[in-house]
């Protein structure tokens, strides 16, 4: 089954029930019966998005502290054992819990998509720049976690950037992009070259069950 999306004004995170209306935020979601054609679109997608944005990362939290110093030290240790210069692994100093930014693949049909839906702990950037992630660390650090649409304000800080979030459910599949509306013109260009069907909330139900 092709995938079908939504665009909407405001924020409107796939997985809470109260969305904001703000004028300033866009939401599109790419919605498919399945996460494998979910992603195989928002590789598609994202794809034809790296000219304006050329670098991927990934945001992601540990939720909750580490019980002791061993955990600390091997969380640590495998971070390290696996990252690419740049990568960052640090504690908020005020909540005493780790979290991370890494840079994935620019390719996105080369990232890992079971690596993406942890849309509670983690989001996905693309940025216009190749920038060193300090800032973007020490901004998100602020989270323990992305329960709110407030959080997305904070994430999108930086107006030039997108996030993504991506959910596996069992009778459905998302990606989700939610930005500064200022991108949309640029953003619906895009959709227009891939021809994508586009449904509203109320049809959701109806093209899942197709």
């Amino acid at each position: 089954m092709k995938s079908v999306f939504i665009r909407e004004i405001g924020i409107h995170p796939w997985d809470q029930l109260h969305p904001t209306h703000d004028e300033n935020y866009i939401t599109i979601t790419l919605l498919n019966q399945d996460y494998s054609g979910a992603w195989n679109t928002w590789c598609e997608f994202s794809s034809l998005l790296k000219s304006k944005w050329p670098s991927i990362v990934q945001w992601n939290t540990k939720l909750l502290p580490y019980y002791n110093k061993t955990q600390e030290y091997l969380s640590q240790k495998n971070f390290y054992k696996n990252s690419k210069p740049g990568d960052i692994l640090r504690k908020n100093d005020s909540t005493n819990i780790y979290s991370q930014v890494i840079n994935l693949d620019c390719d996105p049909f080369r990232i890992d998509p079971n690596r993406m839906a942890c849309y509670r702990t983690s989001v996905t950037l693309m940025l216009n720049t190749n920038d060193s992630l300090e800032h973007l660390w020490r901004n998100l650090s602020k989270l323990t976690d992305i329960s709110k649409t407030d959080d997305f304000k904070l994430i999108l800080s930086d107006e030039r950037s997108i996030s993504f979030r991506f959910y596996d459910a069992e009778t459905h599949g998302v990606a989700q992009l939610i930005c500064h509306s200022e991108h949309l013109p640029f953003l619906n260009k895009i959709l227009q070259k891939m021809n994508l069907e586009e449904i509203q909330q109320e049809g959701v139900y109806a093209y899942i069950h197709r």
